[in-house]
């Protein structure tokens, strides 16, 4: 009874995955699944007069031998010979059909695939997308996507073909002997367990190996990509990180080899049976012409019917493994595509104007299985049209809490409030559509200067002059007039005509992105960290006044800056311990006053 069960749940498992991946390729391209399926129809229906074609070409010429009727005997060959080679160019041209529509099917499958598991990490909450169990998910998935896809489409591509092929096949076998099916199938089971196993096993792999292919392509792009290239020159490094590597990959590839041993003796093993039954058939067969009992054309059709029969119930029962090993891709895609997404349409709209600030009220938050609290009750509040630095020193808290103002992550306790309502209450798309930041891990974009910035709103109706303000307002514009294409000019050396540029340059252009974006809140976290003071300021005085209708907040360590915004929060610890304006904190003579004297001597 438990054999049954286990054997009906695969069965089970096999359609849903059968039908799951009709599914995703009818949605994908039902046109060439369409074609697919005809030709392939077409070109197993095709078998059985290919083989009556060849009894008839037999025949002919063993009655002409026997019959001294030679002009007879070439007569039937040679309408034979002119049906045999219609129906084989009409298979060839099946077969080509197929051919491209198989490959385009499996490049769109695969790219769709890829796509969709790409826009949905983006549509994760940040808790989830940053989970290891979600990460080593999306790993696999895009693996068997990357590898395997062709198995994926090999069942839909083939499977009309060896349906129909199994049924001409069985035409003369059945009015020869028809029992004759029984021991085809019966001896075909043992494969059916062995490509099972293999399937398992292969899965189980896939799954031990998913997070140390993530370390894996992480050593490649050390290795390969242009900007570790100068790193690796002087550390010297390159033979441990490509050694760590080898070391991954040939545990891998010793493993691999032991599966495919294991299952391909067992395959051999156990196809031992069906040989010489196949054996035995032919032999029983030719005998029967020799005693005449049958014609030679009769004893050829039926023996090379039993061996195609055999043969495609064979093919068949590796495209259900196949199909059966897709399931454990299709429970996995399917899996990682159901994980809960944001919200994104849910809430109130945000006013175009605020009449009330921003507000924390009693804060606290940690991260997922972090013991500490980040922020510890951190209260503080921002009018509609100030500007606020935070600052204090690494681990006190600052991105973190841009990260909640962003509603990357909630709070355990307390309230966000924007424009007097919990930030919880808003729409989110349409609340991060407000919000404008540039974050310490900017985007550097290999496209062209115009794509750069335009990417800060690709929402918006791409304006010239609004892309060169806000290129002038960063100080980027003579940079980008020295260019051979100017605007258009690639940013990335690896590329024709492409330069790089510097790693102050880079923040210039990225900060000109957030202010394409016609945001009401702008965030500015560490945005000038690699460009000296001097132009630092400039900048931020330069975003003062194109934004001083805008609330900004700013985190910085260089206080020459953060003097200037309206008001400034001291963390320390997860704790806002200071909070007002530069000469209220220098008069309280607290933490703020200390940390703006030490990096003032630092400059004496």
């Amino acid at each position: 009874m438990p054999k049954l069960q286990k054997s009906l749940s695969s069965f089970k498992q096999f359609l849903v995955t059968y039908r799951s991946t009709l599914n995703l390729v009818w949605q994908l391209d039902r046109s060439s699944f369409i074609k697919i399926t005809i030709v392939n129809a077409l070109n197993g229906a095709l078998v059985y007069p290919s083989l009556l074609v060849s009894k008839l070409l037999i025949d002919s010429v063993m009655d002409a031998i026997v019959s001294h009727n030679v002009a007879g005997g070439v007569r039937m060959m040679i309408l034979a010979s002119i049906g045999g080679l219609v129906i084989d160019r009409i298979q060839q041209v099946l077969q080509g059909i197929d051919r491209i529509q198989s490959r385009v099917l499996s490049s769109t499958l695969q790219e769709k695939i890829q796509l969709s598991i790409a826009r949905k990490i983006n549509q994760l909450p940040i808790l989830v997308a940053e989970n290891p169990e979600s990460r080593d998910l999306m790993q696999k998935v895009l693996d068997k996507s990357g590898n395997s896809i062709w198995s994926f489409i090999i069942p839909i591509s083939t499977l009309p073909e060896i349906i129909f092929t199994i049924i001409s096949t069985a035409i003369p076998i059945f009015s020869f002997q028809p029992w004759i099916v029984i021991p085809c199938i019966l001896l075909a089971i043992p494969n059916i367990i062995v490509n099972i196993g293999s399937s398992k096993a292969w899965h189980a792999l896939s799954d031990e190996y998913s997070p140390r292919w993530r370390i894996y392509r992480a050593l490649e792009d050390f290795a390969v990509k242009g900007k570790y290239l100068y790193e690796n020159k002087i550390l010297g490094h390159i033979e441990t990180l490509l050694n760590r590597r080898l070391k991954m990959a040939t545990e891998y590839y010793n493993t691999t080899k032991v599966i495919e041993k294991k299952y391909t003796i067992r395959g051999q093993v156990l196809s031992v049976p069906l040989s010489l039954f196949q054996t035995g058939s032919r032999l029983y067969l030719y005998y029967l012409a020799i005693i005449q009992t049958l014609t030679l054309g009769t004893a050829n059709i039926t023996s090379t019917a039993i061996d195609r029969f055999i043969g495609n119930v064979s093919r068949l029962i590796r495209q259900a493994s196949d199909i059966f090993q897709n399931y454990l891709f299709i429970s996995d895609y399917e899996q990682f595509m159901s994980l809960p997404e944001e919200d994104q349409i849910t809430g109130i709209k945000l006013p175009n104007n605020f009449s009330e600030g921003i507000e924390f009220k009693d804060v606290w938050f940690k991260y997922d299985h972090s013991p500490n609290w980040i922020l510890k009750g951190v209260s503080f509040k921002v009018d509609p049209t100030d500007n606020i630095a935070i600052v204090g020193e690494n681990g006190a808290g600052k991105t973190t809490l841009i990260k909640l103002l962003c509603r990357f992550y909630e709070p355990q306790k307390g309230e966000i409030y924007v424009n007097g309502q919990n930030i919880q209450n808003y729409n989110l798309k349409d609340y991060r559509h407000a919000i404008s930041a540039l974050f310490q891990d900017f985007a550097q974009y290999p496209f062209s200067v115009e794509d750069n910035i335009r990417f800060g709103d690709v929402g918006r109706k791409k304006i010239k002059k609004d892309i060169r303000l806000a290129a002038k307002l960063t100080g980027i514009t003579d940079f980008i007039k020295s260019l051979p294409l100017q605007y258009k000019n690639p940013l990335d050396k690896e590329f024709e005509g492409g330069i790089e540029p510097s790693k102050g340059l880079w923040q210039r252009i990225a900060l000109s992105r957030i202010l394409y974006r016609n945001a009401q809140i702008l965030i500015l976290d560490e945005p000038t960290s690699n460009v000296d003071p001097k132009s630092e300021e400039e900048i931020f005085a330069d975003v003062l006044r194109v934004a001083k209708e805008k609330m900004i907040f700013l985190v910085s360590h260089r206080f020459s800056t953060v003097r200037k915004a309206d008001k400034i929060l001291v963390l320390e610890n997860g704790l806002a311990v200071e909070y007002g304006s530069h000469e209220q904190l220098m008069k309280q003579n607290g933490r703020y006053k200390e940390l703006f004297s030490l990096q003032a001597q630092s400059y004496q």
